[in-house]
């Protein structure tokens, strides 16, 4: 049987926000989680136990950027075949996955901590920083309802979020961090005391803005210290290259030149990240020409491949002339190789488009 779109799966429409892909998920995930279904049908359980599966395959393709995109572009055969392997989970069976729908859950919900539920020989169990369930108490599992809450209360501290600031050089090589912060921390008898830690990060090469690095149970005590620390939030803020602009991988340089270079051709000094380049400028250069120096960008987050260095060129047109200068260009204007002619504007037109379409 085929699968259903991941989108109609969720309720929404194609360009749907992560805000809305979010709130459908919580949604269905609260509707669907088979925990809700122990009385029922077997028929039922297993439509539950389905739909359970098919929300949290959605949500983990669509909530992702880089799945969704190639999801978005080649459909279910972008998924390199779908979600295959994996075992089962107790009366549920989630075989032929090769990711937990429950992991999925608890990381949507809260974390994962215990509640007696049996995987491959070993006790699978969870609870969650809230009742997720709260407001269902048709179904036994609100507030104050009678009946087998399978989410027991379980207290968390505070996380604690911190902007980590890097440089191009940092997303191109990679980087080790240490980062200082203050914390509390309960002893064995549940003492809370505020402590100042010193926690070290590693960044991966192409790292990108708008990453988080979760370092876990480094945030605040449980309050009364007892229950789960907190964790540690880094989120990763881009120092802008005076110089350089990103584009994913690629970097883009606007590189001026003056009117004799662009016709005559030269050398010009360009930077890099590891130190300045020395190009060559064709003869007869037009304003927005684009150079590409391949493998002189950045590290791909995923495979590691290099992107490209991307030169675009402006011709400088100075705004005063001296009179010999104004003599010299009156003489050029004369020349029948200095007017431009519709095939000139065509050219340049295309070059300008593919610029702004490439890397807008």
């Amino acid at each position: 049987m085929a699968k259903r779109d991941y989108y109609e799966v969720l309720g929404l429409q194609k360009g749907a926000s992560i805000d809305e892909i979010k709130k459908a998920y919580r949604k269905l995930a609260m509707k669907w989680h088979p925990d809700k279904w122990q009385q029922a049908s077997e028929a039922e359980q297993k439509n539950a136990e389905k739909n359970f599966k098919e929300v949290g395959e959605a949500y983990a393709v669509l909530s992702d950027d880089q799945k969704r995109a190639r999801y978005d572009q080649f459909g279910h055969a972008g998924m390199n075949g779908g979600f295959g392997g994996g075992g089962s989970t107790g009366g549920f069976d989630f075989s032929g996955m090769d990711f937990d729908p429950f992991d999925i859950f608890n990381a949507f919900f809260g974390d994962a901590n215990s509640r007696g539920r049996t995987r491959g020989g070993s006790t699978y169990s969870y609870t969650t920083s809230g009742n997720p369930f709260s407001g269902f108490e048709g179904f036994g599992f609100g507030n104050g309802a009678e009946g087998f809450n399978p989410f027991q209360q379980a207290v968390k501290g505070q996380d604690i979020n911190i902007t980590l600031r890097v440089s191009l050089d940092d997303v191109m090589n990679g980087v080790d961090k240490k980062i200082k912060i203050k914390h509390s921390v309960a002893d064995a008898s549940g003492t809370v005391r505020q402590v100042e830690d010193i926690i070290p990060i590693h960044l991966p090469k192409g790292v990108m803005e708008g990453q988080k690095f979760r370092s876990k149970g480094k945030g605040n005590a449980a309050p009364g210290g007892k229950g789960i620390p907190g964790d540690l939030i880094v989120n990763i803020e881009e120092i802008p290259h005076p110089e350089l602009l990103r584009d994913h991988e690629d970097l883009v340089y606007n590189c001026l030149i003056s009117f004799p270079t662009a016709a005559l051709g030269g050398s010009v000094e360009i930077p890099a990240l590891n130190g300045r380049l020395r190009i060559n400028v064709p003869a007869g250069t037009q304003p927005g020409k684009i150079l590409r120096l391949k493998g002189k960008g950045l590290p791909s987050k995923d495979s590691g491949n290099l992107g490209d260095l991307i030169v675009n060129i402006l011709v400088f047109v100075p705004e005063r002339l001296s009179a010999d200068e104004k003599k010299a260009v009156e003489k050029l204007a004369n020349g029948t190789n200095c007017i431009p002619t519709e095939e000139n504007r065509k050219s340049m037109f295309s070059r300008i488009k593919y610029f702004f379409t490439k890397h807008e």
